[in-house]
Order: C-alpha cells, then sequence, then structure tokens
C-alpha cells in the first residue's frame, strides 16, 4: 500500500511506454493529458521533427504548451568509445558529436524544455575488458567540460542518467568537476537496485542536483549468482517510494516524476568473481540494506519484464494520486 500526503505536482510519462516505440508526439501529448499527467518524455526531438525544422518544433511546443503538457526531451547516449549509440547526434552534426550534441539541446529549447536527460552507455560498458570503465568515465567527463560554454550560452542543463552501467558515487563524481547549474541528475531508482544500492542512501548522496525522477519499480530475486531484478508495478517491489519522493521533494522540490517501464532483463551475480572490484564504493551498511530487499529464489523462473500493460496502469495511477 502506497501513503503519501502529497504527490508531486510535476508529473508525467515516457510517450513510448504510453503509446509504443513509434509514435506521434502530438497524439502522445492528448494520451498523457486523458490519463491526468502533465508530461510526455519523446526521446530526443527527432521524434517531434526529423529535420529538426523551426517551425515545425516550434508548433508541436505551441500544441503541447496549449493543452498544459510539458514535453520531456533527451540527448540519447553519449560514451566517446561507444560513438555508434550517439547515431542521432552523430547525423544531425554531421560526424561532429559535440556539434549534434548541442543542436539537439537547442531543438529541446525550441520544444519547451531546459533541461535534457544524458546515458552514459550500457551495462556491458562497465564490463567491457579493452576498455577501463573508470578511462570510459574520464573520456565522458572530458567531453561535458568541453560543453560547459555551449551550454551556458543556450541556458540549458544536461541532467546525467542513473542508469543500468553506472553508479550515483560515479555520477556525483562526474557532477563535482562540472558546473552544478549546468549539469543535474535524472535519477533512476529501479537501475541503481541493480548496481547494489539502496535508493534511499543514493538520493542522499545526489540531493541538490536532481532535476527528473523516473518512476518505476522492481524485486529482486536470488539467481544462484546473486539477484535478478524482476520488474514489476510500482509499489509491489522493494523501492520505498512515498520514502523517497518526500527526501527528494525536500531537496529537490521542482524535480520532474517521470513514470518509463524499463524492460531490460538485468541480474546483479555477486558471486562472481571481481564482481566487488568493479563496484569499489559499496560500503558494508547499504550493501546489507541492499540484500536485506531481496527475496528467496522462486519455484519457477518469472518473466522479468512482468505484465507491462499493468506497470503502466499502475504508475500513471500512482502518478495522478489514485492508488492509497
Amino acid at each position: 500500500m502506497l501513503m503519501l500526503d502529497k504527490m508531486p505536482v510535476n508529473i508525467g510519462i515516457f510517450a513510448k511506454d504510453l503509446c509504443g516505440p513509434s509514435f506521434d508526439v502530438r497524439d502522445s501529448v492528448q494520451k498523457a493529458l486523458q490519463y491526468g499527467l502533465k508530461g510526455s518524455f519523446i526521446g530526443t526531438a527527432l521524434n517531434a521533427s526529423p529535420t529538426l525544422d523551426q517551425w515545425e518544433l516550434e508548433d508541436i511546443r505551441q500544441v503541447a504548451q496549449e493543452s498544459g503538457i510539458t514535453l520531456g526531451l533527451g540527448i540519447g547516449m553519449l560514451n566517446p568509445y561507444r560513438p555508434e549509440r550517439s547515431s542521432e547526434a552523430l547525423k544531425v552534426g554531421n560526424g561532429d558529436l559535440a556539434k549534434g550534441v548541442c543542436k539537439l539541446t537547442e531543438a529541446a529549447l525550441l520544444l519547451g524544455q531546459s533541461d535534457v536527460m544524458l546515458v552514459v552507455g550500457k551495462e556491458e560498458d562497465r564490463f567491457d575488458r579493452s576498455v577501463g570503465w573508470s578511462d570510459q568515465l574520464e573520456e565522458v567527463s572530458s567531453f561535458l567540460k568541453r560543453l560547459e560554454p555551449d551550454l551556458r550560452s543556450l541556458g540549458s542543463r544536461v541532467l546525467i542518467k542513473t542508469h543500468e552501467e553506472i553508479t550515483s558515487w560515479e555520477v556525483r563524481r562526474l557532477l563535482e568537476v562540472l558546473e552544478p547549474d549546468l549539469f543535474g541528475v535524472a535519477f533512476d531508482p529501479v537501475n541503481l537496485i541493480v548496481r547494489m544500492e539502496d535508493p534511499i542512501a543514493a538520493a542522499n548522496r545526489l540531493a541538490g542536483r536532481i532535476g527528473q525522477v523516473m518512476v518505476d519499480d522492481g524485486r529482486l530475486l536470488w539467481s544462484g549468482q546473486g539477484y535478478a531484478r524482476l520488474l514489476c508495478p510500482v509499489g509491489k517491489g522493494c523501492i520505498d517510494w512515498p520514502a523517497l519522493i518526500s527526501k527528494i521533494s525536500e531537496s529537490d522540490p521542482d524535480a520532474w516524476y517521470w513514470g518509463e517501464i524499463h524492460r531490460a532483463e538485468l541480474e546483479t551475480p555477486f558471486r562472481t568473481e571481481g564482481w566487488f572490484e568493479m563496484h569499489p564504493d559499496n560500503g558494508i551498511a547499504e550493501l546489507a540494506t541492499w540484500i536485506s530487499m531481496g527475496e528467496p529464489l522462486s519455484e519457477s523462473r518469472q518473466p522479468l519484464v512482468g505484465d507491462v500493460e499493468e506497470r503502466i496502469r499502475e504508475v500513471t495511477s500512482f502518478l495522478t494520486r489514485q492508488v492509497v
């Protein structure tokens, strides 16, 4: 049972989850409105205009604003060691990644959004034996540092997502060397549990820098080598959403809360040799809290993504204060 005296005001959902992978932005605005939400996260601006046409972008912004809907925007993935993951930015930048990122950020502004979400990479990057994870993060940090003058000129902010590959400690270290008014956090607790973190402790580490919160839930099931993340409707997993929202509301009251239906079937095989060496920040106290979230091995393997339609119903209902 989810109990919370006051829900956040800024609430929305990922358009790809509500409308399917191929969607019209105008339709996503109307569908978010039908669910009683105030935002539709559409991904990069290319989903609004494949050519980033100024007039088309401004027309869509007007449609959204007249409906009372805020559009959420991202700029894709950014790992200089994995340029193929930044195909959209490279395309609009004619091969220049920095130029492409800036063009996507500028297009987001035309859609009415000054905060853009950034994903560093994928889980396999962390365990890539050819390039050390610390080296990858150093390149990401250097790249983002070079973007600061352009971001300041645009008046935009990049929010680094706590995605499946990165820990909250690592995000915090990135932020420590970047301008605080230009960079923040897209806080995604259902990913943090895969990195053996307690979401409440992670929120404390990133307090004051959280601009977005991704709302979903999951359970941790014993898999023999560790835990597997079983995705489930919000409120039925191991994330204490009322406590988390209360904490974030104190430190970051203007944060947006976006329902996101995750689908990656991820595991945390901490019994594997070298696992803890790849997670050097994990402390005993927090690790004990994380382990206590886990459940015994179930008799039969369950699909880890769960019932997507049920998860969409639950997250929209929760965000619009219908869950008690």
